[in-house]
């Protein structure tokens, strides 16, 4: 397996990241203000300012400032809620649990599952190598390594619904627990995967002790996140990649340095692109590491932030053609539908005319949404659009296109469909 490359530091960079343009936090304690979760430093670079709308009830927050570490370059969200925040969100709200099609995961993840499944093999000592997968959703990529003959297979989740999910479809037990209190014994995991699990973690300092302590003494770790120092490679819409969810912004040299300052060492890592759905691919880390009583001294990551300023400026780019659009759509005064209530219109709504559209609902498929209200308008089932004439505002790039199947193939609407990307140009 191909290491990813980490560069030094340039000379003079850690003068310049000691600067006046760091940001000093404030010596009071603020439970929403955070640390480096790498270097403990609470010296931060300004990067991005994020907002959300909020829904009636069942949301996770309405905003956050992406910054960089100055000392060491780790970027992540900064002025979010306490742990416990999301740890209740997770078990409430899960959107992974795939109830709209029985716990199925779509074409697009079986085949991320299987691009893991291949990468994490060679790792594996043998057949009966105790794995457990944390935030392992329904259980496939699990169920996909015990198709390979590991038998040894078992998961923890927070939705008790992604818990019995896995069972019914797959026969593996997942545990319902949050990452702070695993209830298996120290030392009894020889391998434990974290897919798309650690850019969600608040509390990264006591989620790595507690993976190290369930580790065996040779055991083995893998990890997949989106690779933040590429996201100006992904394709998605501007600033998805700064969701309600993601509050960790990885690239290479972050993540070994997370994983050495708490006394794991790495044994693979591969930088790839991977497709999500529908022409939309988004860079990715995949990487192992073992346990080792060595620490090894951090290198600065030099790349992510620069990287993420990239980002922002081509987010910036493409979000300013889309709020002409919205702005036309408010200006025109027609009642509309927009489907999705999710982080893109969320977003919408903060940062564009979106929310003086006369809106006579929003539609999303996740029941945990439906129910609820944004700005007091409330949030409806598809099934519900067939009492609706008004024009349908599709609010996502991801879905565009399966949302207009599902209008014309399977509730087959005649409604005008207004659609906010090209993406036969993106």
């Amino acid at each position: 397996m191909v290491l990813c490359a980490m560069r030094s530091p340039e000379k003079g960079q850690g003068a310049r990241a000691r600067d006046e343009t760091a940001i000093e936090m404030s010596l009071t304690p603020n439970p929403a203000l955070r640390s480096c979760a790498v270097c403990g430093s609470t010296r931060k670079l300004p990067i991005f300012r994020q907002a959300f709308g909020a829904m009636s009830s069942g949301g996770l927050l309405t905003g956050y400032d992406v910054v960089a570490c100055a000392d060491c370059g780790f970027c992540f969200a900064d002025g979010i809620p306490e742990q416990a925040v999301f740890d209740g969100y997770y078990a409430e709200m899960s959107k992974y649990e795939h109830q709209d099609s029985g716990g199925h995961e779509s074409t697009y993840d079986l085949a991320r599952f299987r691009q893991m499944a291949a990468f994490i093999e060679p790792l594996l000592p043998g057949p009966d190598t105790r794995i457990l997968e944390i935030g392992c959703a329904t259980g496939r990529l699990l169920a996909l390594l015990k198709d390979r003959g590991f038998v040894g297979v078992t998961g923890v989740d927070p939705s008790p619904s992604c818990a019995a999910t896995a069972e019914r479809l797959y026969g593996i037990q997942v545990t319902a627990a949050k990452i702070s209190s695993i209830p298996f014994a120290a030392g009894t995991v020889d391998f434990i995967v974290l897919a798309g699990v650690l850019e969600h973690i608040r509390d990264l300092a006591s989620a790595l002790g507690e993976l190290v302590r369930l580790l065996s003494p040779a055991g083995r770790l893998y990890v997949c996140v989106p690779d933040a120092s590429r996201f100006s490679q992904g394709e998605d819409a501007p600033f998805q990649e700064f969701s309600v969810e993601h509050i960790n912004f990885f690239g290479p040299a972050s993540m070994m340095n997370l994983m050495r300052s708490r006394g794991l060492s790495e044994l693979a890592c591969r930088q790839e692109m991977m497709e999500v759905s529908f022409r939309t691919r988004t860079p990715v880390i995949h990487a192992a590491f073992q346990a080792s009583a060595a620490r090894t001294p951090l290198v600065a990551d030099s790349e992510t932030a620069s990287g993420l300023h990239a980002y922002v400026a081509q987010s910036q780019k493409a979000d300013h053609r889309i709020h002409q659009t919205v702005s036309a759509i408010a200006a025109g005064g027609e009642p509309v539908l927009v489907w999705g209530a999710g982080m893109h219109t969320l977003r919408l709504m903060q940062t564009s005319r979106l929310k003086d559209a006369k809106i006579a609902a929003f539609i999303d498929s996740n029941p945990h949404y439906q129910g609820k209200a944004i700005d007091g308008i409330p949030i409806i089932a598809p099934g519900r659009v067939r009492d609706h004439a008004e024009p349908i505002v599709i609010s996502s790039r991801v879905y565009q296109e399966e949302i207009a199947r599902v209008v014309r193939e399977d509730l087959k609407l005649p409604n005008r469909l207004i659609r906010l990307y090209d993406m036969d140009s993106s």
